[in-house]
């Protein structure tokens, strides 16, 4: 009985990251045909990159958490905004496609071949906590600050979108985001003015230190983009398509585990997704400016536990 257990924990442990990672990598592959961009799967995270081996094989860098026996989840992520509906669509079921796959090959295999009893506990193992995963992924629903398969192929399939407040930080952000263009003598809000907004904000999570090496610097910057005089008397200024696009991703950003209340680190995720943003254009090393985004939020615990 003792040996039973054994084995039936010892497989559990073998079966539960195996199909995490045929889970996410039904995802990459996708993502990888349809876009040229990098695509980064995480085990054992929804994106924290900053405890976990990197591995990369081309275009796709694969995260493993540290010292983690038994993946609570996985995430997909590519770097690029440019799929269309019906390949974001394909993306997301590539990920079920597999571990249905998983279920019915683990299946076939208990109950059609003569096996070992641990190779068919195994399978058996497989099998079930495929099938399971499989119902639980395709329900609609969030969890752990992101969303479901299930739910994120409702949102596109339906065009619907997660109700999600705006945190105190976000609406003081865009509000200064448009005092900044005002400043700066534009006639419009963009995201290149959302990023010098942030890096003037009191939080602690601001972009400033990630971007500029010192206070003279992020000054010097900031001027560079002058384009004329104030005009403390504009009313109000149109966002750019750039700044919309952004603000309507930024509820996806959630998958990377995010709490539920959107803050900056939100609308930042998303804007790194948009290709032409001006905040793209501004930051060094876009291809991975997801990742560097979400290492720099990760020890801020207030952005993770709403």
């Amino acid at each position: 009985m003792l040996l039973f257990f054994g084995l039936l924990l010892a497989f559990t442990l073998l079966v539960w990251p195996l199909l995490v990672l045929l889970h996410e990598l039904g995802h990459a592959v996708p993502a990888l045909m349809f876009t040229p961009a990098r695509v980064a799967v995480y085990l054992g995270s929804y994106g924290d990159g900053a405890n976990s081996w990197r591995m990369q094989v081309g275009r796709l860098e694969i995260y493993v958490k540290k010292w983690s026996l038994f993946w609570t989840g996985g995430l997909c992520v590519s770097s690029s905004s440019d799929m269309s509906k019906a390949q974001r669509v394909v993306m997301l079921l590539g990920g079920v496609l597999v571990t249905l796959a998983v279920a019915v090959v683990g299946f076939y295999g208990a109950l059609r071949f003569d096996l070992h009893g641990s190779v068919k506990l195994y399978m058996s193992l497989l099998a079930v906590f495929a099938t399971v995963t499989l119902i639980t992924n395709l329900v609609p629903r969030e969890h752990g600050g992101g969303a479901s398969d299930g739910l994120l192929l409702k949102q596109l399939l339906t065009g619907d979108k997660l109700v999600t407040a705006f945190s105190p930080e976000l609406q003081a952000l865009i509000a200064r985001s448009r005092e900044v263009a005002i400043d700066l003598g534009y006639d419009y809000v963009s995201t290149l003015h959302l990023f010098l907004a942030d890096c003037a904000m009191p939080y602690p999570y601001s972009l400033a230190t990630v971007f500029f090496a010192n206070a003279e610097a992020q000054e010097a910057f900031y001027e560079q983009h002058r384009t004329g005089p104030a005009n403390p008397g504009a009313g109000s200024l149109p966002l750019t398509t750039e700044f919309e696009r952004a603000l309507q991703l930024t509820t996806m950003a959630r998958r990377h585990g995010l709490g539920k209340m959107l803050f900056p680190a939100h609308l930042f995720l998303a804007a790194s997704e948009v290709a032409d943003s001006d905040f793209n254009r501004v930051a060094f090393e876009t291809t991975a400016l997801p990742q560097i985004l979400l290492t720099h939020y990760r020890p801020h615990s207030e952005l993770w536990a709403y």
